[in-house]
């Protein structure tokens, strides 16, 4: 089956070889990574990869071009929330001379989005990409600023691949991450440092916030009583309706507040592609459903924007939509 999309620095027609083909549309991008992710429980440790593959463990992987795969293939690699992806080469023999080509690409690509996005991200995109080709394999040690990264290859010689070894290693002051699983609880934090994080999670998602600290330097009410009504006026809508604009985020913007978190749903990887945005700031504990906001697209984001002046967290639990929950809007696809 031919697929033509945007992979990297790339773009082609592919020919999927693999049991997980990724599609042109942003739905079916979507629902063939969900496909990966199910699958993906915790890979062996010496595996031979095909052109669409997930690994979460530490191991070695291997890819030897059979000629046929004339497009562009992508070894998407996972850890837990706390963890790096570190990528060494062993063995490499892709010739530049036949259009070959490996990319190491810091975060994630699907359909010409990017995770973490431009705006959340310690790097400019040209620092994100490294490119490599020839025999000499890369010497140095590439590691992520997150918990993914992604190798983007092009071998249309046969014989020819590589050999690595992933190792996840510990990351002490974790900011953007990809879910693995589509439900749990999770706490951003941004440290007390000026920086956005992002919590990325590949499914529709109803999202309970159960404590948050943000912009305020203690508990101090700053999320008035005005603001926690229209929330909760808001939110007890159906599952999946469409939730306008509400007080909460009229107020953080026209205080000037540079510290908030918000929640953004689409049908990309890109946060800031997304064409839903709700705001929150200030502080408060909410163990009561008043604080559930649903989010109906393809991709579901909680993304904590911080000045530096705060030490700002959100402690939140989320949960898949199910399908009857869910509708599609407009707006998932801006």
């Amino acid at each position: 089956m031919m697929n033509c999309f945007l992979i990297g620095i790339f773009c082609t027609c592919i020919f999927v070889a693999s049991s997980v083909a990724i599609s042109s549309s942003s739905s079916s991008h979507f629902k063939n990574l969900k496909g990966l992710l199910r699958r993906n429980v915790r890979s062996p440790v010496n595996e031979r990869i095909d052109c669409i593959y997930m690994v979460s463990r530490d191991g070695d992987y291997w890819y030897q071009s059979d000629g046929a795969q004339t497009g562009v293939c992508g070894l998407y690699l996972i850890g837990d929330p706390d963890q790096l992806v570190e990528i060494e080469f062993n063995y490499f023999d892709i010739s530049c001379a036949d259009d070959g080509l490996l990319n190491f690409l810091d975060g994630w690509e699907l359909g010409g989005q990017l995770f973490p996005s431009s705006d959340d991200h310690a790097l400019n995109i040209d620092m994100r990409y490294q490119t490599f080709c020839g025999v000499n394999k890369p010497k140095k040690l590439l590691i992520s600023s997150q918990n993914v990264a992604m190798i983007q290859y092009r071998i249309p010689e046969t014989g020819q691949g590589f050999t690595l070894n992933a190792r996840f290693l510990t990351n002490p002051k974790p900011c953007n991450v990809i879910a693995r699983m589509p439900s749990g609880k999770y706490s951003i934090k941004n440290w007390g440092r000026r920086i956005n994080c992002s919590f990325s999670i590949i499914y529709p998602e109803n999202v309970r916030v159960q404590s948050m600290a943000v912009g305020a330097s203690k508990y101090a009410g700053v999320l008035s009583q005005l603001q926690q009504e229209n929330i909760h006026s808001q939110f007890q809508l159906k599952r999946g309706s469409k939730v306008t604009r509400p007080w909460s985020m009229v107020v953080c913007e026209k205080r000037g507040k540079s510290d908030y978190a918000e929640f953004k749903t689409g049908d990309g990887l890109d946060p800031s592609l997304m064409g839903y945005n709700f705001q929150m700031c200030g502080v408060t504990n909410a163990p009561s459903r008043s604080l559930e906001i649903p989010l109906n697209c393809g991709n579901s984001v909680v993304r904590l924007v911080s000045s530096g002046k705060f030490y700002n967290y959100i402690d939140f639990q989320f949960n898949m939509l199910q399908p009857e929950d869910t509708t599609k809007d407009n707006f998932c696809t801006l």
